[in-house]
């Protein structure tokens, strides 16, 4: 790749950390939930009737140019419970919250290799920026769990873009706070829908981070420009 790269863009969940890192954490408190709600057969099935019932509600929220993801898994998690034969209230829901953040602060942790790419990304001189679709609340919790302020210029919600990826406008406010044109940029994510989708239509450099061992990525439909397995791959395209 040319040295025309003068900024470097990531998504965060996904990207910067692994989902599975917070699993073990999210299902003890998805259990507790369901428990506090009534459930009282078929607790074994929590963590699938939960991601059944997310890819439901994902749906119709995916279509949306903007929504709070607080909302979204509110509705995932309220539609779990009444498959599973229970109805939660909100104060069942705001204890589940914060079991939840406290499981994260035991388990969350960046992927290898992410701290070195960043720094050596930062001593090359590119602009580094994180455009995440999270609200404001979840991305300053998990932000300060990672220390992502010591890496990043910026950090950029969906909620503060009033926009969620792959809506145009969120990827506009971020090569607004990079000060770069779209084709100056890599946008790192692991979402072919969103991250990919959105990168590819606002002209960034888009760079699918994929850690399917058993699988290459799809190849009909979003296509990234780049594909890495891990991180530090990133400092081959920047030059």
């Amino acid at each position: 790749m040319t040295g025309s790269i003068r900024a470097v863009l990531f998504d965060f969940g996904g990207t910067l950390y692994d989902y599975r890192s917070l699993e073990p954490g999210d299902h003890e408190s998805l259990i507790e939930l369901a428990r506090l709600a009534g459930v009282k057969e078929g607790l074994e099935r929590v963590p699938q009737a939960y991601r059944e019932a997310l890819r439901r509600v994902f749906k119709d929220y995916l279509v949306r140019p903007y929504y709070l993801h607080a909302d979204m898994f509110r509705d995932a998690v309220v539609a779990m419970v009444r498959d599973l034969g229970g109805e939660a209230s909100a104060d069942h829901l705001d204890r589940y919250r914060h079991r939840q953040w406290e499981h994260h602060r035991r388990d969350f942790q960046l992927r290898e290799g992410a701290v070195e790419t960043l720094q050596e990304l930062r001593r090359r001189g590119l602009g580094l920026g994180v455009v995440s679709n999270i609200d404001d609340a979840q991305l300053v919790h998990l932000a300060e769990l990672a220390s992502l302020a010591r890496y990043f210029d910026w950090l950029l919600s969906s909620e503060a873009a009033r926009s969620c990826k792959p809506d145009p406008a969120i990827f506009a406010e971020a090569l607004r706070r990079a000060g770069c044109r779209p084709e100056e940029a890599l946008f790192v994510g692991d979402s072919l829908p969103q991250d990919i989708a959105g990168a590819n239509r606002a002209g960034l450099r888009s760079v699918l981070i994929w850690n399917r061992p058993d699988r290459e990525p799809p190849v009909d439909g979003v296509r990234p420009r780049h594909v890495i397995r891990r991180l530090p791959e990133l400092l081959d395209l920047v030059g």
